[in-house]
């Protein structure tokens, strides 16, 4: 009986013990992504420059998402200088072709050298009236294309103000993944309150909510969601970038205006380089 209660423990703790291997070899197993986002910002002059100041690291992947009359020139600047750096779009359309003036499908994209494209993002959904169930057709039509979804997520001011943060993240998680069997996609939560304003979430907060948007990603896709990377986006910058690279489930960000400058966004990459030289 002893004997048996013995070897009951031990395989308990075994399974223990493996379940937490396995959980940190899929958290080591995240890609860290520093992205710029230029929005629509920068002229053909200025992205050659860019491109001959910017550095790049094996430890991070770096990704540059220029507007889309850059994309094309920012492929060729890339390959010029030898550099691992990947291109992304702003935006995708969900159809592959067809009546729809001013869009640019996934094969499109991916003719020009993209690898990635953001799709979601809060400008998108206040401008352009993009909603959950749009972004989900996105998101479908770019990993068919074989892109990698940067899908946004993050709820407004009245939101947070109102405590319906953790809802507006359910929500638009949920629309955005419907119907999706792959986790070939990277997330970023962008709190609309903090875009463009200086004003960017704690270090701390941010972490707090990427918990929680790992944990009800698990609900939606399962353990895969471990290996799922989680960018902050929101007033990132040189100045708080140590900050974030700290949290363990903050895995890169996207960068708006702070990408524009070479130095800026180099400061960036060598911060979350420096973070991975040290897990």
């Amino acid at each position: 009986m002893e004997q048996s209660i013995e070897s009951y423990i031990k395989n308990l703790v075994r399974d223990v013990i493996g379940q937490s291997l396995g959980e940190l070899q899929l958290q080591s197993d995240r890609q860290t992504y520093v992205i710029a986002n230029w929005k629509m910002n920068k002229n053909l002059n200025e992205t050659a420059e860019f491109f001959q100041k910017i550095n790049s690291s094996q430890d991070v992947s770096v990704v540059i998402c220029p507007p889309a009359q850059l994309l094309y020139p920012a492929h060729l600047l890339i390959k010029q200088s030898g550099k691992p750096i990947g291109l992304g779009g702003q935006n995708v359309h969900w159809a592959d072709k067809g009546a729809y003036t001013g869009e640019s499908s996934g094969s499109m994209l991916r003719d020009v050298g993209c690898e990635y494209v953001i799709i979601g993002h809060s400008e998108r959904r206040q401008y352009s009236y993009e909603d959950d169930e749009l972004v989900n057709k996105k998101v479908l039509h770019a990993i068919k294309s074989e892109l990698t979804p940067i899908i946004c997520i993050g709820e407004t001011l009245g939101q947070k103000n109102a405590l319906q943060t953790e809802q507006v993240l359910v929500k638009q998680l949920e629309g955005a993944l419907k119907d999706i069997d792959s986790s070939h996609f990277i997330l970023a939560y962008e709190p609309v309150w903090a875009i463009g304003t200086g004003q960017s979430a704690t270090a701390e907060l941010a972490q707090q909510i990427h918990a929680y948007i790992r944990s009800i990603l698990k609900k939606i896709i399962g353990e895969k969601a471990d290996g799922i990377s989680i960018l902050y986006g929101g007033s990132a910058n040189e100045h708080n970038a140590a900050d974030f690279s700290a949290m363990p489930d903050i895995d890169g960000v996207l960068v708006g205006g702070a990408s524009l400058n070479a130095q800026s966004f180099d400061g960036i990459i060598n911060v979350f380089a420096k973070g991975e030289q040290n897990s």
